[in-house]
């Protein structure tokens, strides 16, 4: 019996399957939110304090609409069907269909952001996404970044890699580029988010790079990896970074020269639950970044 049910839970984990459902459902999602942007209003959260967190990270943690939970119905009810019986949730909203799914084992984690950057997404921004993500095993095996507003879509799912998708309503799953990186030399730029170490970003700048808060000059964080993913920088540092910008980066290491290291330049391993507190992303190698 027990042998039989991890062999369902084999069979079941498809993940290009998986893949076209959640593709879809993003798609449709995308569609949804974007068309109650203008009229949506902060409905506010509960939320934990943080000790040392500053006043505008403590504002985004709190921002909540009306659109994040009809978002996140749409991807859960897309694959409640399917998957409720194999994969535990690691998801922002207290939803209906949340609780359809029973198993905590985080064996099969399915992490989901219905729209991460809300405080982004009631400012009328463009940089606001839907995101999600599968893990097994410490390990990143599907992953989807979607913008909207820029309807542009960035994935990643075994079997297929890294891909890229612009026009994403006129596109299909098979209709992705693939994404690739040529690099002619070794930039000196690294970017990295307002929660990292001032002892790492001295560090960083006496080894002569240049050191640059993903906020300048209105870039925000999902620019600045989408620049490190082009080649145009060395990497990015991230210290508590949300969802979006994790599996942004996630989607980076998983290109054929990508990386994900810790601070001390080893292998990245993913936390079951997909939250990653410290991590590096470059496409280039570790003697490259770090000492």
């Amino acid at each position: 019996m027990h042998m039989h049910s991890r062999q369902e839970g084999r069979k079941r984990m498809e993940y290009q399957k998986l893949y076209e459902c959640l593709f879809t459902a993003t798609r449709i999602a995308g569609i949804v939110a974007d068309m109650m942007q203008a009229t949506i209003v902060n409905e506010g959260k509960q939320v934990e304090a943080v000790e040392d967190e500053d006043e505008r990270h403590l504002r985004m943690r709190e921002a909540k609409t009306r659109a994040d939970e009809i978002v996140q119905e749409i991807l859960l009810q897309a694959v409640l069907p399917e998957y409720q019986a194999v994969l535990s949730l690691d998801v922002e909203e207290d939803t209906a269909s949340r609780t359809c799914f029973l198993k905590q084992d985080y064996d099969y984690t399915l992490v989901l952001d219905p729209i991460d950057g809300t405080l982004d997404y009631l400012h009328q921004k463009d940089t606001w996404s839907i995101c999600s993500a599968v893990l097994h095993e410490h390990e990143v095996h599907l992953a989807i970044v979607y913008f909207p507003k820029r309807d542009s879509m960035y994935t990643y799912v075994d079997g297929q890699g890294c891909r890229v998708y612009h026009q994403l309503k006129q596109c299909t799953a098979a209709d992705g580029e693939v994404l690739s990186v040529q690099c002619e030399k070794i930039p000196s730029v690294i970017y990295k988010n307002s929660r990292l170490s001032e002892d790492i970003v001295q560090q960083l700048r006496e080894r002569g790079f240049q050191v640059r808060d993903d906020s300048e000059q209105e870039l925000g964080c999902p620019d600045a990896i989408l620049a490190c993913m082009k080649g145009e920088a060395l990497a990015y540092f991230s210290d508590t970074r949300n969802i979006r910008d994790i599996l942004l980066g996630a989607i980076l290491s998983k290109l054929e020269n990508g990386h994900a290291y810790d601070y001390a330049g080893n292998a990245a391993r993913w936390d079951s639950h997909g939250r990653q507190k410290e991590i590096v992303f470059s496409i280039f190698e570790k003697n490259q970044i770090f000492q």
